[in-house]
C-alpha cells in the first residue's frame, strides 16, 4: 500500500510531499517518513500543531569492536610516547642484567675449571703404567710360536681398521689396546692365538666404555675370530678376566688428552690430530714405558704445534704450550717435561714413517672427517731440538 498526499503547511515557503512506505507486514514499526529533496527547510520559529520530522536515511549501529578499533591508534602513538621517554632506564636496566648474568657465568666457568683440575689430579695420581709386555722383548729361540712385537702391531691395525663397522669409540680401541698389553705382560701367547686375544680384550672395553658394546657373537661377524665356537670364545673372555683380577678400567692418554683439549676449547682439527698421535704411540710398544698423561702432554703440545700459523716459531709454540699446560703437572713438572719430550720424538719420528707404511691408522686420519691431519708436515726445526733434548 502506496499513498500520496499533498500538505501545505502555513510556516513553510512551499509545498511539501511526503510519502508513506509501509512494508509488506503492514506494520507500524517499519512506517518512515520522508522529505523530497526539493524542500526548502527554513522554518519559521513559529509551533504549529503537525510537525514533520526530516528523515534521513538510518546510520547503521556501530559496535563496540569497530569503537575500539578506532581508538587502537590513539593508543599506540601513546604507547610509542611513553616508550621513546623511558628507552634510557630500558638499556641501562638491561645492560645490568646482561652484567649479572655474565658473572654468574664467570663463576660458573670458574667452578668448572677447578673441577676439572681437581679430577685430573686424582686420576693422575691414582694411574699406574701400562706395561710394556716382557714376553714380547724375550729372544729365547726355543719359544718359536711366541708372537713378536710386529704381530702385536698387526692385530692391532687390525682390529683400528674395523672401528667404524664395528661401531666402537676411541675410548675403546684405547682400552682394548692396553688390556691387550697387559695379557702379553702375564701370559705367553701364541701366533695363532693372539687374534683371538685381541678380539677378546676389545670386547671387554666395549662392555667398559660403550652403551652398545660389542658381544661375543660380534666378534665372528667382523671376522675378528674365525672359527671358533661361543663357548670356547667365552671361556677365553673369563680366563682374561681372571688373569686380569677384573681389573680393566685403566685410564689411558686418550682420556688425560681430552683434559687438556677440553682446557683450551680445542678445534676439531687440532683435536684430530691429537688422537693421531696418540694411535700412533699405541704402535710403538716401548712409549708403554712413559706416564700416560705424559703420552697425552706430548701429543697435545705437538698438535698445537703443527697447527699453529705459519710465520711462527714452532719452538717458541711449544715453550708456550709447556707453560700453558704446567697446570696439569703442578710438583712433577721438570720430570713429566722430560718424558713428554721423550715421548715426542718417538711420535715425531712415526708420524713422517706412517706415510710410507699406509697403514689403516693413517689412511683414516687422511680423510676429510678427520680433516686431512695426517698430511700435515712437521717443523724440520722442531724434531732437531728434540733429538738434542732426548740425547
Amino acid at each position: 500500500m502506496i499513498g500520496r498526499t499533498t500538505l501545505e503547511i502555513s510556516s513553510y515557503s512551499r509545498r511539501v510531499s511526503t510519502e508513506t512506505i509501509l512494508s509488506n507486514s503492514q506494520s507500524p514499526s517499519f512506517v518512515t517518513y520522508r522529505t523530497s529533496p526539493d524542500s526548502n527547510e527554513e522554518k519559521t520559529p513559529e509551533t504549529t500543531g503537525l510537525s514533520v520530522r526530516n528523515v534521513q536515511k538510518r546510520q547503521k549501529p556501530v559496535s563496540p569492536r569497530s569503537l575500539k578499533k578506532s581508538t587502537e591508534p590513539q593508543a599506540k602513538k601513546f604507547k610509542e610516547v611513553s616508550l621513546n621517554r623511558s628507552i634510557t632506564h630500558t638499556n641501562i636496566s638491561n645492560y645490568c642484567l646482561q652484567t649479572q648474568k655474565n658473572e654468574k657465568r664467570l663463576r660458573k666457568h670458574a667452578g668448572l675449571s677447578e673441577d676439572m683440575l681437581e679430577m685430573y689430579t686424582t686420576l693422575s695420581a691414582s694411574v699406574s703404567l701400562i706395561p710394556i709386555p716382557h714376553t714380547l722383548l724375550q729372544h729365547d729361540n726355543k719359544s718359536k710360536c711366541t708372537c713378536s712385537i710386529e704381530d702385536r702391531k698387526r692385530v692391532l691395525l687390525n682390529v683400528f681398521s674395523r672401528r667404524f663397522s664395528m661401531k666402537v669409540s676411541s675410548e675403546t680401541l684405547h682400552l682394548g689396546a692396553a688390556l691387550l698389553d697387559k695379557c702379553l705382560d702375564v701370559m705367553s701367547v701364541n701366533k695363532g692365538t693372539l687374534d683371538e686375544l685381541a678380539a677378546v680384550t676389545i670386547a671387554i672395553a666395549s662392555k667398559v666404555e660403550d652403551v652398545n658394546c660389542l658381544t661375543l657373537d660380534d666378534l665372528i661377524v667382523f671376522d675378528l675370530i674365525k672359527n671358533k665356537p661361543i663357548s670356547m670364545i667365552a671361556s677365553l673372555e673369563r680366563f682374561v678376566l681372571v688373569s686380569l683380577s677384573f681389573r680393566v678400567t685403566i685410564p689411558t692418554p686418550f682420556h688425560f688428552a681430552n683434559y687438556m683439549l677440553v682446557h683450551f676449547a680445542a678445534a676439531e682439527a687440532k683435536r684430530n690430530l691429537t688422537y693421531y698421535f696418540l694411535e700412533l704411540s699405541i704402535l710403538y710398544v716401548h712409549n708403554r714405558g712413559i706416564p700416560s698423561d705424559a703420552v697425552a702432554h706430548a701429543a697435545t703440545c705437538l698438535a698445537f704445534v703443527i697447527e699453529t700459523k705459519t710465520g711462527r716459531i714452532a719452538t717458541k709454540v711449544l715453550r708456550e704450550m709447556e707453560l700453558e699446560l704446567r697446570i696439569f703437572m703442578k710438583n712433577s713438572y721438570s720430570t713429566k717435561r722430560k718424558q713428554s719430550h721423550e715421548a715426542m720424538k718417538t711420535m715425531a719420528d712415526l708420524f713422517v714413517v706412517a706415510s710410507s707404511e699406509n697403514h689403516a691408522i693413517f689412511r683414516e686420519y687422511s680423510t676429510s672427517r678427520r680433516n686431512f691431519v695426517a698430511l700435515r708436515r712437521v717443523n724440520p726445526d722442531l724434531q732437531e731440538m728434540l733429538r738434542m733434548d732426548s740425547s
